[in-house]
């Protein structure tokens, strides 16, 4: 599924999104596009941390955070005052929200001593229908399969239907990389984890909780939540 929309609903004159912004779901990934992310403060005025945010939310006027359902999130780190990237491309894990349909918010986010706020938002007006299940019968072994990706893009040969003996070996979980001893690489390469968080994880360790992450600048609640079963101390 493709969406996009030019940047037309600003909050902030001072860090904004501007041009068309669009986003390509391909099964677990999305890709997302970003004209310009721009910093119109004055020079030398440096932003904190920057975050990519892609929401689900219920209704196209509902922004809270805490109402809705976080897809997709990148940081980007700091941006100068007068200084914009362009033509930002961001291939990220999709986390499709549950099943019902949504309206898909694109949030850009500042760290402050608060914690991530919302400098600029565009909201895309095209909904997006998640987990909408088909049934499908096989007519050689008389069995009724449940999918749930129909709906959704797809590419490459449809899977066969699964037949209810089949027996499949569940994933080895990945092993879990200590904060504290791991090296610079090993950490950046735990997805959610940016380049700079990396730096500044390995410049405040020794933790003794991972709580303690949350001092780390670039770190947030909901960040640490979806990478600790990936790290340890």
């Amino acid at each position: 599924m493709s969406a996009i929309q030019a940047a037309n609903n600003v909050l902030s004159q001072e860090i904004a999104l501007l041009g068309n912004c669009g986003y390509d779901i391909q099964d677990n990934r999305i890709v997302i596009n970003i004209a310009e992310i721009s910093n119109h403060r004055p020079q030398g005025d440096i932003s904190g941390t920057l975050a990519i945010e892609l929401w689900a939310f219920k209704t196209p006027q509902a922004t809270d955070t805490s109402e809705g359902h976080l897809l997709a999130a990148t940081t980007i780190g700091e941006l100068y005052g007068e200084h914009y990237l362009s033509n930002c491309r961001y291939d990220l894990i999709f986390q499709e929200p549950p099943a019902g349909k949504w309206y898909f918010a694109l949030l850009l986010r500042e760290w402050t001593a608060d914690g991530y706020t919302t400098r600029d938002q565009i909201i895309f007006s095209l909904p997006y229908t998640a987990n909408k299940p088909a049934i499908i019968r096989s007519e050689s072994d008389n069995i009724i399969n449940v999918d749930f990706t129909a709906g959704k893009e797809t590419s490459g040969k449809a899977a066969e239907p699964v037949k209810a003996t089949t027996k499949t070996k569940a994933p080895e979980a990945p092993k879990a990389v200590s904060l504290n001893e791991a090296a610079l690489e090993e950490i950046k390469a735990v997805k959610g984890i940016s380049k700079n968080l990396a730096e500044n994880i390995v410049s405040t360790r020794p933790f003794s909780s991972l709580d303690e992450l949350l001092k780390v600048k670039g770190m947030g609640e909901k960040l640490l939540a979806r990478i600790r079963a990936y790290i340890s101390l």
